[in-house]
């Protein structure tokens, strides 16, 4: 073979103004998603005078994003002094709101501020950072966050103050203007309008902006003096300053705030005043009490709800009929300790996996046999979607809730099977707070969740997201709490009411009236010991539920998941369990049914039961009856060695105890290898003779494992002359050389190389032979004889040998003349990990009868 290689730009930008002065330039930017449809959508820019309860100077919404009235991050915005007081500092603060429009402090997904003074004649500059880890982080008005997501004095941000030295390249000129403007004291003169232009410069021309609003008096009426000169009158009649708000620059108009003789009615140009806002055509409208504009224009609350302070509260409860009973029968249980370390909390279940939640990870789990698997993260706020099984946690914009708590302002989809975060994001109506404590209650419904939070109560609608505020709730003082910041349950709607079904006590699984308090039985059992978490499943009919110690469901266990039969009221007839088959229009479970058992129609005679779809009650000889099947409990990774006893972590079931894994050991001077001449094995086949550069499918006849997961019978093999198989796949690559180190990225992944070079073969070629009998089969790939490809004296005689069931891969070598340096090992199917026997890396020299062992382990 002719051998095959593998093998930033920095912008200066110098700008500054013409002449210093005293002034601050606030930059605005965020690690969050910004712009249309993102996290953060919009900037609200307030700046006071003296401090968080000071003079009101400017409060502006942008909106973010690219064309139109969009802007870009970072947010540059000039604020300079009105009069000579340059000791009086400025308060300043960003919020990063989720809706276009703006938002509040209350309704923010992320704030920041700042307390500066300014620098007599010169432009200084403070950065308002939208942290990510400020998300759901409430501080004080005095107070900033820092990147840590820690609350500090908000005078902090003094020492991080700089002199300006220019705008980035990239950013637009924004005609952005925040001014110390109609003090007392002051002179239109003196308060300019700023803008911070692409080149650094302040003070570039401002096109039909606005030099200053002048509170004329006490008794007189708000006006605006504009740049041409003229005095546009905003309307009213204002009362003693003392009692008026100051009027504030929004945008590049002039607004005046409204009062008793506003009424919301602004001249025709001029915008809405704070709380009103211009939604639709010039329509005002108060978004802390419209129901269509809550919070918001375009929020629109659920039918029959009220708009208190811009948030929407009860509500006509919207969805379809869902109604639960739970029982215990026909339960399964394994302990999931290794999967998820001891218990935490949260559960939640798709139409493929149970997810439960410990301390070291949240676990998946076979919805049927209950083989878990863990997931490599925690999920503290599992829910899920029980119509259609969509799997959620609850966010914060991007980022998963977590135990601390926070402000509930998305819900994030994972992928239903595998656990792992999706692009499926449901924006909330309104962000829901829940507090770091035991008062929280996530209950998964039919088409809804329901949250309960600090003696408050919400309904959010799926898949829309739409949120009710249902008002005060008292949480329920009878009830097992987990070890945990919340507790997990069922959300159930049927004759018009809602409820929240949770364990009330070691005995009792309990169903609450919402927002109504009043409590009624659900299920009663005899001991539950310390469940504080389950879920429902209409798919399965079945009840999923975590406990720990000894319970009714499984004795002197430690940390359990499991599940019992259910019964569930939906407005829809549900498909068949996966398990099921149809029977003359009924969903019948074969395996079970003394009416069809084994398939449709075959009925038991009278007094016969039906046992892994044989009627008469007896398990085939060396098999075992273990919940109504007949398993091997030999091989039987759902009950390996006894009933009931699963495989978990990666491990499978080998002579009826549970071994392998992910990983593995080697073992570079094993004994007992013995080196076997496939060429002479019954059934052997030669292949590649005098090939070059060939490869050949040898599939392995029976089930084993490979790399943690299941290897099954028939599963490609492709022998390379090169020295090397290539495990599940038919058309590998015919690659050699020496300088081929593994793990490596690049195709082939997945490799068995037990001397991989640039080899030419015999007229033996390769044989590829099965040895010995079920369950101990070995499948063996033998080189007979071949050579280097530039060495024409060397002779190499070597072997991969690979075990039924237990996934052992052994290499063994016999004679190695003129061996040198080649690539040894096995390597993951993805190129990420490689195992070997050579003393440095991957690469060394095989001698004469050498052995290597590879041992599955966890």
């Amino acid at each position: 073979m002719r051998r095959a290689a593998w093998g930033w730009a920095a912008v200066a930008l110098a700008a500054g103004c013409e002449q210093p002065r005293t002034e601050l330039v606030v930059r605005v930017d965020s690690e969050l998603p910004w712009g249309a449809g993102q996290t953060v959508q919009s900037v609200v820019l307030t700046v006071r005078r003296g401090g968080a309860t000071g003079p009101l100077r400017s409060a502006r919404t942008t909106a973010l994003g690219e064309g139109g009235e969009r802007r870009a991050l970072p947010l540059l915005v000039g604020v300079t002094a009105g009069d000579d007081d340059v000791e009086t500092p400025v308060w300043v603060e960003a919020l990063g709101c989720g809706d276009p429009n703006g938002c509040t402090a209350a309704t923010a997904r992320v704030a920041q501020r700042a307390v500066v003074r300014f620098a007599r004649g010169a432009t200084q500059e403070v950065t308002l950072l939208l942290a990510s880890a400020c998300v759901g982080v409430t501080c004080a008005e005095d107070q900033r966050c820092t990147t840590g997501g820690v609350c500090e004095a908000a005078t902090r941000a003094q020492e991080a103050v700089r002199p300006f030295a220019g705008a980035d390249a990239a950013a637009v000129a924004v005609v952005d203007a925040t001014l110390d403007a109609a003090a007392p004291g002051d002179s239109a003169s003196d308060a300019r309008a700023d803008e911070t232009a692409a080149d650094g410069s302040i003070d570039a021309p401002v096109a039909r902006d606005v030099s200053a609003t002048v509170d004329v008096g006490d008794a007189g009426s708000d006006v605006a003096v504009t740049d041409d000169g003229t005095i546009a009158d905003l309307g009213g009649t204002d009362a003693a300053d003392a009692d008026e708000p100051p009027d504030v620059l929004a945008g590049d108009v002039v607004v005046a705030p409204a009062d008793a003789g506003d009424a919301g009615v602004v001249d025709a140009g001029v915008r809405c005043v704070p709380p009103l806002a211009e939604c639709g055509a010039g329509a005002c409208v108060n978004t802390r009490t419209d129901a269509a504009h809550c919070g918001g224009c375009n929020r629109a609350c659920a039918t029959g709800a009220r708009c208190l302070a811009g948030t929407c509260v009860g509500g006509v409860i919207p969805g379809s009929t869902f109604q639960v009973a739970l029982s215990a029968n026909n339960c399964n249980t394994v302990e999931h300790d290794a999967v998820t370390g001891d218990d935490r909390g949260g559960i939640a279940v798709s139409n493929d996996r149970l997810f439960y939640s410990g301390d070291t990870s949240t676990g998946r789990f076979d919805l049927q046999s209950l083989v878990g698997e863990s997931l490599g993260r925690t999920y503290d706020a599992l829910a899920s979607n029980l119509a259609t099984g969509t799997l959620y946690t609850l966010a914060i914009g991007s980022a998963p809730l977590t135990q601390a708590g926070g402000t509930v302002t998305t819900l994030m989809e994972l992928n239903p099977t595998t656990g792992g975060l999706t692009s499926g994001l449901v924006t909330l109506s309104q962000p829901i707070p829940l507090p770091a404590t035991g008062s929280v209650g996530i209950f998964s419904g039919y088409e809804r969740i329901v949250l309960l939070g600090d003696g408050r109560a919400w309904h959010v609608s799926l898949p829309s997201g739409a949120v009710i505020d249902l008002g005060p709730v008292a949480f329920p003082t009878a009830r097992v709490a987990c070890e945990n910041w919340a507790i997990w349950g069922v959300a159930e709607f049927f004759g018009g009411a809602l409820y929240v079904d949770y364990v009330q006590s070691a005995t009792a699984i309990a169903r609450m009236r919402v927002p109504e308090g009043s409590v009624a039985p659900l299920a009663a059992f005899s001991t539950l010991s310390e469940m504080c978490s389950f879920t429902v499943s209409p798919l399965w009919r079945r009840w999923y539920f975590h406990t720990e110690g000894a319970s009714q469901f499984r004795g002197g266990a430690s940390e359990v998941v499991g599940y019992c039969d259910a019964t569930v009221t939906v407005p829809t007839t549900l498909p068949c369990r996966p398990i099921d088959t149809t029977c003359a229009g009924s969903c019948v479970d074969l395996q079970t049914s003394a009416t069809h058992c084994g398939m449709c129609g075959r009925a038991c005679a009278v007094g016969q039961s039906c046992v892994a779809g044989v009627c008469g009650g007896a398990c085939p000889s060396g098999q075992t009856l273990c919940a109504g099947r007949c398993v091997d409990a030999t091989s039987d990774s759902n009950s390996c060695g006894t009933c009931g006893r699963a495989c978990v972590g990666g491990q499978w079931c080998i002579a009826g105890a549970c071994g392998g894994g992910p990983h593995y050991s080697v073992d570079g001077g094993p004994t007992g290898i013995a080196y076997l001449d496939a060429c002479s094995a019954p059934g052997s086949r030669r292949v590649l003779q005098s090939g070059d550069d060939v490869g050949a499918n040898a599939p392995v006849p029976f089930a084993t494992h490979w790399w943690g997961a299941a290897l099954p019978a028939g599963a490609p093999m492709f022998v390379s002359s090169n020295g090397n198989v290539q495990v599940n796949t038919a058309t590998g690559i015919t690659l050699a050389s020496v300088d081929n180190t593994i793990p490596r990225p690049g195709t082939p992944n997945g490799v068995l190389a037990p001397q991989w070079r640039d080899l030419v073969m015999s007229s033996s070629g390769v044989c590829v032979a099965t040895v010995g009998s079920a369950p101990s089969r070995r499948w063996v790939a033998q080189w007979v004889n071949a050579r280097y490809y530039s060495d024409s004296s060397s002779s190499f005689n070597f072997e991969v040998i690979l075990h039924e069931g237990s996934g052992v891969i052994e290499f063994a070598y016999s004679a190695m003349s003129g061996a040198q340096s080649a690539t040894i090992g096995i390597e993951s199917p993805d190129g990420t990990q490689a195992y070997g026997p050579c003393p440095s890396g991957n690469n060394c020299v095989t001698v004469s009868n050498a052995r290597v062992r590879f041992t599955p382990i966890p």
